[in-house]
């Protein structure tokens, strides 16, 4: 009842309106948009394949992450020209993760979250000079807050940038850029998982390229 109440309330609103907004006999939409000739390739050393090889159980810390690994990567983002672009963490693994920024490795066959991984940002180089990583949480805003980057995190999006007066940053033209990571790698808590089978590491996170 209450749904039907409350859309019946709706549409006597509506109604009651109506008259005055037909004063109006036509309204506007506007789509905007850009298409851009310039063309940008990301890539990640190794495939983007990190293996953390086999670990015991006895070497899991019962009541803390363990971390099981730390392994070097590299990013590269290649353009036709210069241009400014991000790169935006998407989890495949969403549901399994342990923390905001991290991505997740999965289930158990019980169900029980097996940890998490991250990329840390060593340093990044645009067109042969160093430059500070960036990131943002919302791009959408007619002025992004972009601050430095340590960690290309999970629904966050990365560039290279400089700063302005007031402490924010803004994204720079790159045409060739690199960017050394760390991955590490966390497991959870022994305690919390069920060890009594071998269990698969199966994190898995895309970095998509946006244009700024």
């Amino acid at each position: 009842m209450m749904k039907k109440y409350l859309a019946a309330l709706s549409a006597s609103a509506l109604i009651s309106v109506a008259p005055a907004a037909l004063a109006a006999s036509s309204a506007d939409l506007t789509v905007t948009g850009l298409i851009t000739p310039q063309a940008c390739t990301p890539s990640l050393s190794n495939g983007g394949v990190i293996d953390n090889g086999k670990i015991s159980a006895k070497d899991l810390n019962p009541d803390t992450n363990t971390l099981v690994g730390t392994h070097p990567l590299q990013l590269s983002v290649i353009c036709s020209a210069p241009i400014a672009v991000a790169l935006y963490g998407i989890d495949n693994k969403a549901s399994s993760s342990l923390a905001d920024n991290y991505f997740g490795l999965g289930f158990t066959d019980t169900g029980e979250k097996i940890g998490i991984f991250g990329a840390r940002i060593i340093s990044a180089t645009a067109d042969g000079s160093t430059i500070t990583p960036i990131r943002s949480t919302d791009i959408s805003a007619p002025r992004p807050w972009w601050e430095p980057a340590h960690l290309m995190g999970k629904g966050e999006y990365t560039s290279v940038g400089t700063g302005v007066p007031g402490g924010r940053h803004i994204p720079s033209p790159v045409q060739n850029l690199t960017m050394d990571l760390d991955v590490d790698t966390y497991i959870a808590p022994a305690n919390s998982l069920t060890l009594t089978d071998e269990v698969k590491i199966d994190g898995s996170a895309t970095f998509e390229l946006t244009y700024l």
